[in-house]
């Protein structure tokens, strides 16, 4: 049959400035249409969904291969985890980079690269506690990419150490060029058989915030904001799939693409407050607006439904934190959605665990249990750091501590007795 074809007449000219100037004078905030559904990305710690813990690649699958390089994070995800994780720090020129600490020496060759070509750079630094080091942020990523790594743990013997000063740091945008092409390319080709949560994400910290500030006036969250809104796959890698996420069963949960970690409370807030004023660099308009989510302010808002590009933030937290008489009252004040405590905080102290002290270990035991029962009643979810699989010893802390035989029955104690919701471990597989 015939096309039928219909046409409209050409607008005025004054009649299309009176268009014009009447959008250019509607409100910012835009009322959805009430009939349509709003959607939400599945939260961190989801309520109504049993699923196994969350398995975190701690700097990537850091016990293999030297932490914080490409080839860590590629093995992590091979290995099935649900998230890598990297430090991010910056360079002079603004680049983000993934290292652990703010002293390049701490793990690359700095300091004998090219004869020493970069040893007029040590310096003290007053907001390190006039620490002598190569600070990151004193070389540019131009410099920062001619350097090599090593093995960071290195006391206890275990780890192998034939890949050092293999690999380059690596920079934030080399990450999600990463993270993008194995979830887009590779994974869709090999699959991932009985793993629940999805595709995996990015789990991210701001090293280090403070120092930054005094020491150099940079703002590492304005910087990841920056990054995140001209990094040219970012806004599809980790925000444009926001997931429908109710009534799913345990194995179509999946895992938010981006979560934000930091020690401190207020960087966090401050994250929460300019995700919310420039979620156009980071979501396109069209979609969010068409499924009914509302861009500007609301009563009793929640973020997850009404604001789903901002990505759960999470509280790291230090064992002598964890225990304070005023720790559950600070955390309340905060728009989070977990908290990463340090191991230490849900284990007996190191002389009860030596001496034995079977009534003491049972006590700290019951009190792990009712202060992750606690932050699972805030609904927050609870991912510890970090499971080593080296046996803890004076020369080597932070490994498997002296109440359990291996790694294994660490693990199964964080898993099984304590419930938390995810961990972050050095040994993907064994996770």
């Amino acid at each position: 049959g015939e096309t039928m074809r219909t046409t409209a007449s050409t607008p005025s000219i004054g009649s299309s400035l009176l268009a014009l100037s009447s959008l250019l004078l509607l409100p910012t905030l835009v009322v959805p249409d009430s009939t349509k559904k709003k959607i939400n990305r599945c939260p961190l710690r989801p309520s109504s969904i049993e699923r196994p813990p969350l398995i975190l690649g701690h700097r990537g699958a850091s016990f293999y291969i030297p932490e914080h390089t490409l080839p860590s994070y590629r093995l992590a995800l091979e290995l099935g985890a649900d998230y890598i994780e990297p430090d991010l720090l910056p360079c002079k020129d603004g680049t983000l980079v993934a290292v652990h600490s703010v002293d390049l020496n701490t793990t690359s060759n700095v300091h004998t690269y090219n004869n020493g070509e970069f040893q007029g750079k040590a310096r003290q630094s007053k907001a390190n506690q006039n620490k002598w080091g190569y600070y990151v942020h004193d070389f540019t990523w131009e410099e920062v990419q001619k350097l090599s790594v090593r093995q960071r743990v290195s006391e206890s013997g275990a780890r192998y150490d034939g890949y050092d000063y293999m690999f380059g740091i690596p920079s934030f945008s080399e990450i999600v060029n990463l993270l993008h092409d194995w979830n887009t390319r590779e994974l869709p080709l090999i699959g991932r058989p009985g793993k629940s949560g999805g595709v995996p994400g990015l789990y991210v910290e701001l090293k280090r915030s403070q120092f930054f500030e005094e020491d150099a006036n940079i703002s590492m969250a304005d910087l990841f904001l920056d990054e995140l809104a001209t990094h040219p796959k970012a806004s599809e890698l980790l925000f444009d799939h926001v997931t429908l996420c109710e009534n799913l069963r345990y194995d179509e949960y999946r895992v938010p693409p981006l979560v934000v970690q930091a020690f401190e409370g207020d960087v966090l807030e401050y994250l929460r407050v300019r995700f919310k004023e420039r979620w156009m660099d980071f979501v396109e308009e069209d979609a969010i607006l068409s499924s009914g989510v509302v861009s500007g302010s609301l009563p009793e808002e929640n973020d997850e439904i009404d604001h789903p590009w901002i990505p759960p933030l999470v509280l790291l937290v230090r064992s002598d934190y964890c225990q304070s008489r005023d720790f559950w009252f600070e955390v309340a004040k905060l728009h989070i959605q977990g908290i990463g405590p340090n191991k230490q905080c849900l284990l007996p102290s190191s002389s009860d665990i030596a001496s034995n002290n079977t009534s003491a270990l049972a006590r700290a035991k019951r009190e792990a249990k009712e202060w992750v029962a606690k932050a699972h009643s805030e609904r927050l979810a609870v991912h510890p750091w970090t499971v080593r699989l080296e046996i803890e010893s004076e020369l080597d802390v932070g490994g498997v501590p002296g109440m359990f035989r291996s790694a294994e029955d660490e693990l199964r104690y964080y898993f099984c007795e304590l419930h938390i919701d995810g961990i972050f471990s050095e040994n993907v597989a064994l996770a």
